[in-house]
């Protein structure tokens, strides 16, 4: 029984703690506020300067989190670009150290004198002066010094609690880090990460290591050593959470404050697994009899080290994340098979660009498929998928269109030229699907807004048109990918068929309306979805007749063939 009411008061304590760290922090951060605004109007382009910044701003404030959470929403607003936040969260790492050795003094007394119990009574001037005063100046320190004062109060609770290192609660908590198991440091390093994920704060998480050393439960200072590496690496979790919701500025500063923290552990994992017993006799000679100030040292040393050592390759470093995430318009505007390069070789740009085009088209099919679903199945929930996808179409069709007049410039074949000039409209009709396919869904979403619904009669028809348009899209662009024209026929009564498909379903609304069984008003979006089906289908036809019609006319294509039969038939005659 004895056990669990000082576990249960060693967890009051280790709340009030925690409280009082969050206290102390959101104390700073209002108190401290427009230093630190001026400190990051004063980034530049010169790391060092932002590193130095890093430190003084997470100095004040006592809270990398803090720290990390405000360089990722100031880089998702680009008021800083990621490469001076990048030197900002580096910097930060080594601020926030200086909490670990005001906490580290709680150990400290002398005769009847305790530097804990003059902490601790800050928090009751703190009290005092929100209730005896409206001075706004004293009233924005008050918060910083209950919370300061809190910390104290809960590590002497927590002190208290475990009673020593000969005391049945500590006996029994230490006994967890003398199993064989306790001795791995890769287990440590994921317990510091687990626990500073839970808590949300490598101080505080720090401030319980040192409360263990303290008071025994730890008795091996390397193991304090490796927690904190892995609290390092834990902070991180507050940075992720908050760069959710942020463009890709913000999350490449989260990933760059993660990368850098596991890059840093690792590194002092494998230089204190190897060096494990001349680093503890350091420290434990450096700091006798206060393991407490052994772990605040070594925190410092270890976070100074890794990152200025980091803050010399930082430009490969914030290339990495620039490079592994990317803007949502840097995505968009990426093309799989063009380049300047190809230039040299005119038949081989345009072997290139066809592949180009194609991969173009099979968007804009994803696009009209998703626009058609969504006008079907009265679900809005890809419109920013067709969006954007839409964007990505008119990106490559401007880039496809400068790249044929490029290809022109050093073509000298007459009928590579021929077939530079179908490709132009080629492209402009793939953009026009794309168009279309905004356009059914701009309908739908109208439809919502005004609660039209489209009878089942209705969707049936248009899902018998729409898999007719399905056919021809596989017909025109097998035409065009092999440049035959085989599938003119089939193409041609396949079009015919959508036509009268669309003719037929006109009258069939016409009647429905008649009969009272639609309203006036769904009237425009039945013949906008009927008219958008038709020019998808007019646009595929174009398309597969290019291969012998630069406009696309089905007139001229045909004729065109037929005097390539005409000429097949002399050369066999």
């Amino acid at each position: 029984m004895e056990i669990a009411m000082n576990l249960l008061l060693m967890l009051g304590g280790v709340a009030v703690f925690m409280f009082g760290m969050k206290q102390m922090s959101s104390g700073l951060e209002q108190s401290a506020g427009p230093g630190i605004r001026n400190a990051f109007k004063k980034m530049d382009k010169n790391r060092m300067v932002n590193y130095g910044i890093g430190i003084g701003a997470t100095a004040l404030v006592q809270s990398s989190s803090a720290s990390s959470i405000m360089t990722v929403g100031l880089a998702h607003a680009k008021i800083i670009s990621v490469k001076q936040g990048a030197g900002f969260i580096l910097g930060a790492k080594v601020g926030t150290t200086l909490t670990a050795f005001i906490f580290a003094l709680s150990g400290l007394s002398k005769g009847g004198f305790s530097i804990s119990a003059v902490f601790a009574s800050l928090a009751f001037v703190g009290v005092m002066i929100i209730f005896t005063t409206s001075n706004e100046k004293l009233n924005k320190i008050a918060p910083f010094l209950i919370g300061f004062g809190m910390l104290f109060i809960g590590l002497e609770v927590m002190e208290v609690a475990i009673g020593g290192a000969d005391s049945t609660l500590s006996i029994e908590l230490s006994k967890i880090f003398k199993y064989e198991i306790m001795q791995n440091p890769f287990l440590l390093v994921l317990l510091g990460i687990l626990f500073t994920g839970i808590i949300q704060s490598s101080s505080a998480a720090t401030g319980v290591f040192i409360a263990f050393l303290a008071t025994g439960i730890i008795s091996n200072i390397d193991q304090s050593f490796f927690l904190v590496m892995g609290a390092n690496i834990g902070t991180c979790s507050d940075g992720i959470m908050a760069s959710l919701t942020t463009n890709a500025n913000g999350k490449r500063i989260a990933l760059f404050h993660v990368i850098t923290s596991i890059i840093g552990a690792l590194v002092f994992m494998v230089i204190l697994i190897v060096f494990r017993t001349p680093i503890v006799g350091f420290f434990e000679n450096m700091f006798p009899n206060s393991p407490q100030f052994s772990l605040a040292t070594f925190n410092l040393i270890y976070n100074t080290i890794y990152t200025l050592a980091l803050l010399l390759v930082l430009d490969p470093l914030v290339n990495f994340v620039t490079n592994k995430i990317k803007d949502k318009e840097e995505a968009l505007e990426e093309v799989s098979f063009i380049d300047e390069r190809f230039l040299q070789t005119p038949s081989v740009a345009i072997e290139q660009a066809l592949k180009e085009m194609y991969s173009m088209a099979n968007l804009a099919k994803e696009n009209i498929d998703r626009a058609f679903n969504s006008l079907i199945n009265e679900d809005m929930s890809e419109s920013k998928e067709i969006a954007d996808t839409e964007y990505r179409i008119n990106y490559l069709t401007n880039t496809l269109i400068s790249f044929f007049i490029k290809i022109s410039t050093v073509n000298t074949n007459s009928k590579d030229e021929l077939l530079l000039g179908g490709l132009h409209h080629v492209a402009s009709d793939i953009e026009r699907l794309g168009d279309y396919a905004v356009l059914i869904v701009k309908e739908t979403n109208d439809m919502s807004q005004n609660n039209i619904k489209f009878l089942d009669e209705t969707k049936e028809e248009l899902q018998e048109i729409y898999d007719l348009i399905g056919k021809i899209f596989d017909l025109g662009f097998d035409a065009f990918v092999n440049r035959q024209t085989e599938n003119f026929p089939k193409i041609a009564r396949t079009h015919k068929k959508i036509k009268k498909k669309i003719s037929a379903s006109r009258d069939a609304h016409v009647n429905r309306l008649s009969s009272g069984r639609y309203p006036v008003e769904a009237s425009k979006a039945i013949y906008q979805a009927l008219f958008s089906l038709q020019r998808i289908s007019d646009h595929l036809v174009n398309i597969a007749y290019s291969i012998r019609s630069t406009t696309g006319s089905k007139k001229e294509a045909m004729q065109a063939v037929k005097n390539e039969q005409k000429q097949e038939d002399r050369r066999v005659s």
